[in-house]
Formats: structure tokens, sequence, C-alpha cells
């Protein structure tokens, strides 16, 4: 269902979260115009281990949504 996503996606994985590392790179690949970034020094708790860089990766991307996108979700 991946590629079924049209909303602007950001995924954010930690360099050292081994196990995501390949997931972060296929859901990249398979949802169209998803951006990705990779956190040095952080696991899986990216926001946890790195909260500095992780505001500095979404900040950039929730600024540059466009507004017709906002509060568009699943509704889940």
């Amino acid at each position: 269902l991946l590629p079924d996503i049209n909303v602007p996606s950001l995924i954010v994985v930690g360099a050292d979260d081994t196990p995501f590392l390949a997931a972060s790179d296929y859901m990249a690949a398979k949802i169209p115009g998803a951006q990705k970034v990779v956190i040095p020094a952080a696991g899986h708790a990216v926001n946890i281990d790195q909260p500095k860089a992780f505001v500095d990766a979404v900040v950039p991307f929730l600024k540059n949504l466009p507004a017709s996108t906002v509060g568009q979700g699943s509704g889940r």
C-alpha cells in the first residue's frame, strides 16, 4: 500500500538503527516523493537520542508542506 500514499512523507531513521535501515530505504523508494533523513549517532528512538537533529529534520519538512496538505491524514 505504500505507493498509494499521496501526502508528503518524511522518513526519519537513526544511523544506528540497523534493523530498520533497509525498511526505511524500502519505504522511501515506494512512497511517491518521500524524503528520507538518516540521523547520525541515533538508534530507534531518534527523537530521544538526537532531539535537536530530529527537530532540525522535521521542522523544515513541516514548514515546506503545501497549505493544501496540512490537516490531511488517514483520520486514524
